[in-house]
């Protein structure tokens, strides 16, 4: 994959260069404005256009530094965290997890710390990452193998201007994998109208140090430039970890006239770190909570045994314009990740004596062992995606037509190696080979989709749709992930038709209500063909149903819904022993219901403080049984006090509780047989987070900015477990991720 590095780099450097030369910028109105001040009364207009933008809340709505809010417009569950969060309540260089981990019905897993290391559990109503869809400027992405996201090579929030959570199924026009889960979209930042440069550094616990800086340019008359370069190291607060991050992030933005903009877009993102695998209850009661990675070669749990590295870009050209009365959106892109690995069978094994490595000839048989050596393996997963995402709008009677596609081409490769970790020799597997499996494989996606936005009266419109998703996997693997290895060739081709129905009335100028129904499809991914081989299994499909209601006025926004959603073939993972160590492998657990009830408000105390709440009861068990679904809690809140004052001081205190939830729901008996219960029970957790900053436009030695905060997440410290990380090995014990401890950040920012 070393190819792929490379390239990705010069195609980003590169076009970022010629580009800016030739002025051959854009907009993309996916940008970060305040929930608090949006331009347009809610209720005037609820058609949606087929050009995709951030979402506001209300003209009348509170001025406060709200976590997020439910738009007016919304004809689904949606919170909306605008700018201004993002940038002053959380700290620089956060991960989009870090985000969103506030919002009605969602939980993520960071046990390293804010924006260190990748999640390691992202969910939104108990849907998984890989169930729901995400986002950037409208164009989904996510690994072609599981369609999980690895957060920590993607997008910090120094990049990032708006994110907008929407936990329903979406509208016939919302592409993506997965939206019957909810679809985070991500918005880039569009460049100010403040030309300058701003210097930012953080420093803080874990030996945690950061530095960038931020480019807001005007090239010409009718062409704007953003662009972020930072540098990030850190302990993290899992011991052994040492993770360590370059970004690079290039936006240009051309208005050729008031209907026709171009938008270029760019990042790259390098991270390298030492990757842990949990921890046991026994580790955690005889080493503490910061057990990682140690510093002992004769055992698995060595650092030097366990590193990662992750190369990821994104690149798009986006067009909008208006042709014959039609509105266009379209963007080209190409994006790709790539993640190298050293691993031993059972990063979390601290016994000498579950060592040992065993050689083998080509032809499969032993030639020797080294009793004292550590085994593993050296792996290798990346894909190339590009594709292609056409909006269009039309007036068209007492209403609007919207029509579009989505086009992808995924290209993956991955294999796997084993090895002898204490000498570095690449060893033969006992079947005769040099690789554990070698993967190449393709998936092709296909949406189009029609909607009509039906102004039955002035407060009531009507939205039916219908969307066609269609894809195709395609794996050529001379060695598949099969007991003994074996070449495999398969093809699979997924389809479905998912109508859809929206209807929004608008009360008045600060009370709307909406309710929706709509289908869900998800093609199994490639990794259920790479562990199944031909004996594929049926897509899941869903059928969603919800009713809400949004409230805004000066002083208070509120935002209530309720939900049921009826799934179908509910494809899980279950682990599996392998001679590499625990594998995943997937089985068909039949169908499952999801219902619940989420609420979401803030209301302005006085001019400068605000009280934030949201609550959420979320339940998903599987159908005619009581087992729960794993990693489903069936409560989660959030309370905030925030303040933003006159003279440049802001602030918030935010806290965040999720209620038990089951590590897994599934097990294999005795005979082999997969067996549907809970375990691994996870109490309940909460967590309070405190910001407190200070920003000017008129900064010292004639600068013009400065800001200077202090972020501490877990202020209280707490220490609890909150989310299962799967079975030791040998022994089988439960593996489970923490709540990283106390971490205290510094930030300062100057702008030239």
């Amino acid at each position: 994959m070393q190819y792929l590095r490379r390239n990705t780099l010069a195609l980003c450097v590169i076009a970022s260069l010629g580009l800016a030369s030739a002025n051959a910028s854009a907009q993309d109105t996916a940008g970060g404005v305040s929930a608090a001040q949006a331009g347009a009364v809610a209720g005037a207009d609820q058609k949606k256009s087929a050009q995709l933008g951030e979402i506001t809340v209300s003209a009348n709505t509170v001025d406060t530094l709200a976590p997020s809010a439910a738009p007016l417009q919304a004809t689904q569950p949606t919170s909306v965290i605008d700018e201004r969060f993002i940038r002053d309540g959380l700290r620089f260089n956060a991960n989009f997890d870090d985000i969103i981990k506030y919002a009605p019905s969602v939980t993520t897993t960071s046990p390293e710390g804010p924006g260190m290391g990748k999640n390691e559990g992202m969910s939104i109503r108990g849907f998984q990452d890989g169930q729901f869809n995400i986002t950037f400027d409208g164009i989904p992405f996510g690994d072609a193998s599981d369609l999980h996201h690895t957060t920590s090579a993607y997008f910090t929030n120094h990049v990032l201007g708006q994110a907008e959570i929407d936990r329903g199924p979406g509208s016939a026009s919302t592409l993506g994998n997965a939206t019957f889960g909810g679809t985070i979209g991500l918005r880039s930042r569009n460049p100010s109208d403040d030309p300058g440069v701003t210097a930012y550094i953080t420093g803080g616990v874990w030996n945690t140090w950061a530095v960038g800086a931020n480019i807001d340019e005007n090239l010409s008359d009718k062409t704007k430039l953003f662009a972020d370069i930072s540098k990030e190291a850190s302990d993290t607060y899992l011991k052994g970890t040492n993770d360590k991050r370059e970004h690079i992030f290039l936006k240009t933005v051309t208005e050729f006239s008031d209907d026709t903009s171009l938008t270029f877009v760019t990042g790259y993102n390098r991270e390298h770190q030492n990757t842990v695998q949990g921890v046991s209850l026994d580790e955690i009661a005889t080493y503490g909570w910061r057990f990682g990675l140690g510093n002992d070669p004769s055992v698995q749990n060595y650092w030097g045994y366990n590193n990662a590295a992750y190369y990821s870009s994104f690149t798009y050209l986006g067009l909008k314009t208006t042709l014959a009365d039609w509105s266009v959106d379209n963007k080209v892109y190409y994006n790709t990740f790539d993640h190298w690995s050293n691993k031993a069978k059972d990063a979390t094994d601290i016994d000498p004596t579950h060592v040992g490595v065993t050689f083998y000839n080509s032809a499969g048989k032993k030639v020797s062992t080294a009793p004292g050596d550590v085994a593993g393996n050296t792996a290798d997963a990346g894909f190339r995606a590009f594709g292609d995402v056409l909006r269009l709008g039309h007036d068209l009677g007492p209403g609007e037509l919207q029509a579009g596609v989505w086009l992808e081409r995924n290209l993956d490769g991955r294999y796997q190696i084993p090895k002898d970790l204490t000498t570095g020799e690449m060893t033969w597997s006992k079947y005769g080979y040099q690789y554990s499996y070698q993967i190449n494989d393709r998936t092709d996606t296909f949406q189009p989709y029609v909607q009509y936005d039906w102004k039955v009266t002035n407060t009531l419109t009507v939205s039916p749709g219908v969307r066609y998703s269609e894809v195709t996997r395609i794996i050529d693997a001379p060695l598949n992930k099969s007991t003994p290895p074996a070449p495999l060739y398969a093809q699979s081709t997924y389809s479905d038709v998912l109508p859809s129905i929206t209807a929004h009335e608008q009360f008045s100028d600060e009370w709307a209500a909406y309710a929706q129904a709509a289908k869900g499809f998800l093609a199994p991914p490639i990794a259920v063909i790479e562990t199944n081989g031909n004996e594929s299994l049926s897509p899941e499909t869903t059928m969603n149903y919800q009713l809400g209601t949004n409230y805004a006025s000066k002083k208070f926004t509120f935002g209530a819904d309720v939900y049921y959603i009826d799934f179908s073939n509910f494809i899980t993972e279950t682990q599996v022993a392998t001679d590499v160590g625990n594998q995943n492998t997937y089985v068909n657990a039949g169908g499952a219901i999801y219902k619940g009830l989420e609420v979401e408000a803030t209301y302005a105390l006085t001019n400068t403080f605000s009280l934030y709440a949201n609550a959420s009861y979320n339940k998903a068990t599987y159908k005619n049984t009581s087992v729960r679904v794993a990693a489903a809690p069936t409560l989660t809140s959030a309370l905030g006090l925030l303040y933003s004052g006159f003279q440049g001081f802001y602030g918030s205190l935010m806290t965040k509780f999720v209620n038990s939830q089951y590590g897994y729901d599934n097990t294999t008996d005795a005979n082999g047989d997969t067996v549907f219960l809970n375990g691994a029970k996870i109490p309940s957790y909460l967590s309070t987070d405190f910001a407190f900053g200070y920003r000017t436009e008129h900064g010292p030695f004639g600068t013009k900015g400065f800001s200077a905060s202090v972020d501490i997440n877990n202020i209280f410290n707490v220490h609890k477990i909150t989310g299962w990380a799967g079975n030791q090995s040998v022994s089988g014990d439960d593996l489970y991720w923490g709540l990283p401890g106390r971490g205290v950040f510094f930030d300062i920012s100057m702008k030239f």
